[in-house]
This record gives C-alpha cells, structure tokens and sequence, in this order.
C-alpha cells in the first residue's frame, strides 16, 4: 500500500472513510473568515482539522470527544512582531508562556542573538521553538545588520554578514524579514546597496518585508522607504500619522506591551474615523518576563476591546489578519479544514478569558496551566561566555568629573523615562558637585547610569545621569539592550554599580539588584547574556525576586527592564546613554553631548 500523503488522512476522515483523533462539540465558532458565528462541531486528524459541521460520522471508538459547553471557539493567535530574546527567556519558556495565554504562532527574527553572536544564534533558537507546538514566523533579522552603523558607530564582531542574511532568506521557515529601517536606504551618501538587494529579492521570492518606521515625519522619506519594499510599521504613535501611512499602502502594527501602549491613541482610526479594521493588525512587541508569563496577546485583545473595537475585529486583528499578511493563512489564523488544529475555549468574547489551549490537535492549556512540560535542549557552550570584560570594575570607573572652575552645583543634561514608550527625553537638572565630581541626587529621583562594552572588549565605559528609575540606594543592571547589548546601570552609589557590574560578568551576563554591596537578587541571562537558561518555574521565581528588591530600592516603573532597554543607544529619539557617553538622537543624526549644560 502507497504511503499516504501528509493532508491525505485529512481527505479521508472528511469523508468518513477514517475516524477522527479528537472532535470538538457543543462550541461556538469565531469564524474570523466572515466575522460570523456559526455552531459546527469541529473533526481533527494528527494536528491539523480535517471536517466542520455535523462530525457525528467521524466519531470512533478511539475518537477523544471535548465537549466546549457552549464556549466560543477562537483560532490560535498570531502575534506579527514580537522578540524572544526582549523578554530574557529561552526559546522553551518562550513557547510554554505563549502558550499559557493562547498564543499559537508569532514572527520573529531574533536579531538580539546574532549581534552577540551571529546567524548560528539565530539558527539555534529557531531550532529550539521548532521542538514546540508553538509556530515561528521566521523573518530574517536585518535590524541585527543596521544596527547603529547609520550613527557612526561599527557593527558588534560577529554580526551577520548580508551573505549570511541571503542565506537565511532561502531557510524553508523564513517568510520575510523582519523591521527594515530606512537608516541605510534613503540618503544615496551613505544607501546600502546589500541591504536593498535583499529586500528586492525578498519580494521576488513572494516574501513580506516588515517595517521599522519610527519618526517618519517627512512625506518624502516616507514615500521612498515604502517604495524600498516595506509592507507594514509598527512604530507609529500618533493617529494622523497612522492615517496617512495606511493611505499609502502599510499595515498598521498596533504594539500593545510592556514597552508601548498605542492601541487608545490608534485604534480610533477603526472606531471612531471609519477606516477598515483590515489597515490594522495588533502586536505585543516587546515584552518583559511579567508580561509574558501574565497574559501577552491576549492581554492585547482585552485592552483593544476596552478602547471600543469590537470583539470580533480584535480578534481578526490577531489571527486571519496577520495569517494572511505573511501569506500563511493556509496554515494558521482561521478555524477551517486544512488548517492546523490551534483552538482557544473563550467563554465570553468581550473578557477575553481563555479556560482551554488545543495546539496542534493537543489540549496544553487547561484552566490556566500547562497540561505537560515542554523540553529544553541542551545548550551549547559557545551561547555562554560573552561578557568580553578583561578586567575587575571599581568605583571610580563610574565618578563624573566636573568642569575645571565648577561651583557647588551644575546644570546638567539629565535623560528622562517614564512609563509606556521606548522615547527618553531630555531635562536639564541642578546637580551637586563635592570634591570636584558631579554627584547624583537619589532625594530628587536623579541617579547615575552607565553603559559599559561588553561585545568589543574596549573597557569604554560611558556615566551619565537619569531620571525616572528613582533608585533610594543600590543599583540595579542588566546585559540585554536594543541594538548594544551591552551592561547598562543604573544606581545611587558608585560602590554599588562595581559591585553589580562585576557580578554580572560573574554570572555570565543577567539582570541584577545591589544593596550596600551586597548582590540580592539575580536573573541570570547566560545564553549570550541575553536569555536564561532557566526551567518555566525556575523563571518565574527569580523574576518575581528580582522585581521585588527593583521595587524595594525605589523603582515605580511599570516595565521598569524595558526602560532600561531603551535608554541606550539606538535609532529612537532623544537622549541616551553609549559606551561614549550622553549621546543626542534625531532621525538618523547622533551628536555626543557633555553632561553639563
């Protein structure tokens, strides 16, 4: 007998010629295709579904049966642009907490990873999400290529080459790349032609190129990054802007995470100004470990209900509408025959609460727990060992000269951050000076922050000061940063950022909390100092400790790693820290900047 073909069993259990594995009845459909809901039952063979309707026949003696009491039944959702590595677990984790709260597929390029070290990285982690239920969307990671060339600075050593970025174009999971910036494609001084090559021959290919347009103000840029072959923008704030941009072809990306909230500023666009709920789509970016581990997504669908879209569309937004923006709705983003066997049991529509997670045919997600762990693999030895730091950190590796002639204070540049956006802004503050050093002023919320190499093995170290973290004593670091990825501190004393810089070097990169030199809590990230190596359980508590001493030394911010993130150096405005010091960001333009005013 011939060996059957992969959708063949398919054919046959439509047919009543086989049994069914597993049915679902008694449940309400959310058929996202017509925006509609109808009451078929539901006939799955392996991990896909093979009949709607009326599956009674399909039913055997083997056949498991779920009853959905009356549920709605939600296809499995599609986050479009998010990053493993922003939320500093490993690639099993990942999948497990995606899972928890419905999440079924996602697009990633995992570009963290390669600027540490290379294309191998990202094959790895890729590989690792493949071992799950949970489908990746691989999209070529270009934003570890540009990186902060634009602003003078070199690529990290081991960035991938644009031959390795063509490489993983042909990968048979790659389905476009991911955040193409117009840093190095508009201006012809300094236009990159590797980078456009890759984009043209990322269309001909049928792939979707994604887009990174943060600050696009002026018409001409935007126009002629858009003609380069981006399809969709995730970095736009503002309503009008949202507005035009579907005007001229994109797809809205809503980010509604740990980083930025933009579905009340945007999503009236659908509500209230009549544009398609189709221009738009809704993603979580980037998010923390509590945000992973509480709700992603979903949490998405909930916040764009409450802001008045309706049920239905939010959920579209989530499934059918990215599904088919990466042209992998044959697959995923819709309950329908031929598609893999990813269901959500919702009880209400409007509260979003998911009480079942099939994936893949499978139930993994029962009243809020995994029903069965996922396995880690074994981590290679060439991940660990990346803090490139030769020598012991002191306390004066972080003083702050003041200017010769200086008198008790200063007026100082100072970078802002608050809660809900990845922008830091500019404040000019008074600061103490005593015996000839700036000093921080913890009273006032104002502490010191550094930046320190970790990837070239220079020793450059860049003080500056901050405010927003609100640190009383201590410090508090970490090793994972857009677009750097180097260790980045922020404290009260001196003392206390040696002492949490050279513990995190100990421990091979992680996040940390010192109290009157004393490290007190750790999140270890020694997976190219970037993500943990940590089981789900284990995850969770040092997480859950390391929040808890941020909090007790002071910290009030909501996402307070995200912050910490995004107040180094990349192409998003205004004032951040790098391993040179305060440095100014506008567009594509950087200036190095004196503390003192």
């Amino acid at each position: 007998m011939a060996v059957k073909l992969e959708r063949e069993s398919l054919i046959d259990v439509a047919m009543g010629y086989e049994s069914a594995d597993t049915v679902i009845i008694n449940g309400q459909i959310v058929n996202v295709h017509t925006g509609g809901i109808q009451t078929d039952g539901i006939a799955i063979k392996d991990s896909r579904i093979a009949a709607l309707g009326d599956i009674e026949y399909t039913v055997g003696p083997k056949t498991k049966v779920i009853d959905a009491g009356g549920q709605f039944l939600v296809p499995g959702l599609v986050d479009p642009h998010t990053h493993q590595w922003h939320t500093y677990t490993n690639s099993t984790v990942f999948a497990a907490c995606r899972l928890l709260h419905g999440t079924t597929a996602f697009a990633d390029g995992f570009y963290g990873h390669a600027i540490v070290n290379g294309i191998k990285a990202v094959r790895f982690f890729l590989d690792e999400v493949l071992l799950t239920p949970v489908k990746p969307i691989f999209l070529v990671p270009t934003l570890c290529y540009s990186q902060n060339r634009c602003l003078g600075f070199p690529p990290s050593p081991n960035v991938p080459t644009i031959e390795d970025l063509f490489e993983a174009l042909n990968w048979p999971e790659t389905k476009g790349l991911e955040e193409v910036g117009y840093d190095l494609i508009l201006q012809r001084e300094r236009r990159d032609r590797g980078l456009l090559r890759l984009l043209e021959e990322c269309l001909r290919q049928g792939k979707v190129p994604t887009g990174h347009g943060a600050w696009m103000h002026d018409e001409r840029g935007l126009n002629g990054w858009i003609a380069s072959g981006p399809l969709n923008n995730h970095e736009v704030v503002l309503l009008e802007e949202a507005i035009r941009q579907t005007q001229l072809g994109l797809q809205i990306v809503v980010r509604e995470g740990s980083a930025c909230n933009d579905a009340r500023q945007l999503l009236p666009m659908v509500t209230q100004r009549g544009h398609a709920s189709r221009t738009c789509v809704l993603c979580t970016d980037v998010l923390t470990p509590d945000a992973l581990i509480g709700g992603n997504l979903a949490d998405s669908v909930r916040t764009a209900i409450k802001n008045g879209l309706d049920p239905i569309k939010a959920i579209q937004m989530t499934t059918i509408q990215p599904a088919e923006f990466f042209r992998v709705n044959h697959d995923m983003g819709i309950i329908a025959p031929g598609r893999y066997a990813d269901i959500l049991l919702v009880e209400h529509l409007v509260d979003f609460q998911i009480s079942k997670v099939i994936a893949n045919g499978e139930v993994w997600v029962e009243d809020g727990k995994l029903t069965r762990q996922l396995k880690q693999p074994e981590y290679p030895k060439w991940l660990y060992g990346t803090m490139n730091i030769s020598r012991v950190l002191k306390a004066e590796d972080f003083r702050v000269p003041a200017p010769a002639g200086a008198g008790p204070t200063v007026n100082a540049r100072v970078i802002t951050t608050r809660d809900g956006t990845m922008e830091a802004l500019e404040a000019h503050e008074t600061l103490p000076v005593v015996n000839g050093e700036i000093q921080a002023d913890p009273s006032q919320g104002i502490n010191k922050i550094a930046m320190i190499d970790r990837i070239f093995g220079t020793g450059e170290i860049g003080v500056a000061f901050i405010k927003g973290f609100n640190i009383r004593e201590g410090c508090i670091g970490m090793t994972a940063n857009v677009f750097n990825e180097n260790i980045v501190l922020v404290g009260a004393s001196d003392e206390d950022m040696a002492v949490a810089a050279n513990e995190t070097v100990k421990m091979d990169g992680g996040f940390t909390a010192v109290r009157q030199g004393k490290l007190v809590a750790t999140l270890p990230t020694p997976l190219n100092g970037l993500v943990a190596d940590l089981p789900f359980d284990e995850m969770v508590k040092a997480q859950d400790n390391l929040m808890k001493a941020w909090r007790e030394m002071g910290c009030t911010l909501i996402a307070p790693q995200t912050n910490l993130e995004f107040v180094t150096m990349c192409t998003m405005p205004l004032l951040k820290i790098s391993t040179k010091g305060l440095v100014l960001l506008d567009g594509d333009r950087y200036e190095l900047l004196s503390i003192v005013v």
